[in-house]
């Protein structure tokens, strides 16, 4: 489909696609996914898919233009085109040649795309699949010479240059879609696959039939060797403040990467670490408010640029810096939460769940302090006014004790009916004694009760939780019941018969409203985009054009 243009201070919404205002390279278009208003100019467009570009309060994904159409279950017929370019030192002009196979899409005639005619040739392109072996591909471009156009092509080319054969001519391979041709309804030369930039490195094979020549990468050229420039350590060889090192920033270092207050006293110390100061990220401590857009720095903002990324908790992805003034810096995004919040809360008896009188400001994550709360307790879950914290917490430690009580795990006896055999002096049919069964009723005594004696219940309540000998404190068994002098137990433990043993009993506490404070788990905050750093690239190892 062909997509709008870019516009300057217009309101997008997510989901809203634009194309660049000028034709590019990659055919990539650009996809909104933070709404906001776009910036007075056109902002630097990302040439890699996936990418995201940052316009003013807009953040856009670069993706494929052609993506949409090729999903389609009939896409429209691919057409391919080639654009040769010569070279004026080795072939004496800078001369451009446009053609296409005249077989795709059954098209007869000349092809008219961006305002420029392609003239129908017999043309046969194979061999541009990249794959994982490691190697550039080497594509071969084989053109109709019945005419004789080519011989004479190349004729003129080493009249300048014996023997070049159109060696380091430039050929554009172009890849569109029928119905953006110029003349189809929904005309576009924005919408294209990415251009693929080949040099001729030799030619193959020349006949009265056709020429055949052989593609290679810039990488892959002959006597072209990557980098261009000797490799030092830790030295940079590029010149400070220019198209090579794209540093234009107002914060300025001496040699020594120490911070200096004007341009005049702004020298790069051509290391790594000069390198890092200027492009690469560093942290600041600071503090947020939940609704608000403005982030106060503790100590110096020096370093911090409008436009540069934030990152830090409570901040929004794709945040960057919209202004600077003193320690408050302006996001281009509300903080999500506040840095360090106060609220009112009443611990439950679980000591997990936290209820508070309401939870603006608050976020999971973030460390809960205040009575009764275990150490290094954060939000696990927020659920209405009730914080679930993610600590477990140690229930022995923080249970009141009551008393200690002498006391005996008590037998319990029961009676139960069992069958016994007698025998008896009687002959059977056949001669022999035989056995008859029957019932007699038994006191049995269980290995394990439920049931407690004390000498005296003062103090004691049900709900209490009991340790001691046969009751680890593993257990967490609890009071069920209370009988005068006798405890019933929800913990099954090996009786001690008429033995009396000491027996601790505690209290699970009960909590009133204390005031709890909730904090990030970090105040510092990231600034710039590690992924801008140039140090480590080279100049001239990519294309000029």
């Amino acid at each position: 489909m062909a997509y709008a243009a870019w516009t300057a201070s217009t309101a997008f919404a997510v989901g809203n696609i634009r194309r660049s205002t000028t034709l590019q390279a990659s055919g990539l278009v650009f996809q909104c996914t933070v709404a906001g208003t776009s910036g007075a100019t056109e902002p630097v467009w990302a040439t890699d898919i996936g990418s995201y570009i940052t316009d003013n309060t807009v953040t856009w994904v670069a993706i494929a233009s052609s993506y949409e159409d090729l999903a389609a279950i009939a896409p429209s017929a691919i057409i391919e085109l080639f654009e040769l370019t010569l070279d004026t030192t080795l072939h004496g002009s800078n001369d451009t040649y446009r053609f296409h196979n005249g077989a795709n899409a059954n098209v007869s005639g000349n092809i008219i795309w961006n305002g420029n005619s392609y003239t129908r040739l017999p043309v046969k392109a194979e061999g541009f699949e990249y794959t994982n072996t490691g190697t550039l591909p080497r594509p071969t471009l084989t053109i109709a010479n019945l005419d004789g156009t080519m011989t004479t092509l190349l004729l003129l080319v080493n009249a300048t240059t014996a023997g070049n054969d159109l060696g380091g001519a430039t050929v554009k391979r172009i890849r569109t879609l029928k119905k953006y041709l110029d003349g189809q309804a929904a005309a576009d030369p924005h919408a294209k696959f990415p251009d693929e930039i080949w040099f001729v490195d030799r030619k193959a094979s020349e006949t009265r039939d056709a020429v055949s020549f052989e593609l290679a990468s810039k990488f892959d050229l002959a006597g072209v060797m990557i980098p261009r420039r000797q490799i030092i350590a830790n030295i940079c060889q590029w010149q400070y403040r220019s198209t090579e090192c794209s540093y234009s920033g107002n914060v300025y270092f001496n040699a020594n990467d120490e911070n200096v207050a004007t341009l005049a006293a702004d020298v790069c110390g051509k290391r790594i670490s000069s390198c890092n100061a200027r492009f690469g990220q560093f942290v600041r401590e600071a503090t947020v408010t939940a609704g608000s857009n403005q982030m106060i720095v503790a100590g110096t903002t020096f370093s911090v640029e409008v436009g540069a990324p934030v990152q830090g908790f409570a901040v929004p992805l794709f945040t960057t810096v919209s202004a600077v003034s003193g320690t408050t810096v302006t996001m281009s995004a509300n903080a999500t939460a506040t840095t360090s919040v106060t609220k009112t809360g009443t611990m439950q008896a679980n000591r997990i769940d936290l209820v508070v009188a309401d939870t603006t400001g608050l976020i999971k994550g973030m460390k809960v302090s205040g009575p009764n709360v275990p150490a290094n307790a954060s939000i696990l879950q927020i659920s209405g006014t009730t914080l679930t914290l993610g600590q477990p917490w140690d229930l022995w430690a923080t249970l009141n004790f009551v008393a200690t009580k002498s006391a005996r795990l008590v037998p319990i006896e029961r009676r139960v009916t069992v069958y016994v055999k007698h025998l008896r002096g009687h002959q059977s049919s056949r001669g022999g004694q035989y056995t008859i069964t029957l019932p007699e009723t038994r006191n049995v005594v269980d290995p394990l009760t439920t049931t407690m004696s004390v000498t005296n219940a003062s103090g004691l309540a049900v709900g209490q939780f009991v340790t001691g000998s046969g009751i680890p404190q593993s257990a967490k068994a609890q009071i069920t019941a209370i009988d005068g002098t006798t405890l019933s137990l929800n913990f099954s433990a090996p009786n001690t018969g008429n033995t009396f043993l000491n027996y601790d009993f505690y209290a699970v506490p009960t909590f009133s409203a204390a005031t709890y404070t909730f904090t990030f788990p970090s105040n510092e905050y990231t600034f710039r985009n590690v992924g801008v750093l140039p140090f480590g690239s080279f100049p001239s190892a990519g294309l000029t054009q």
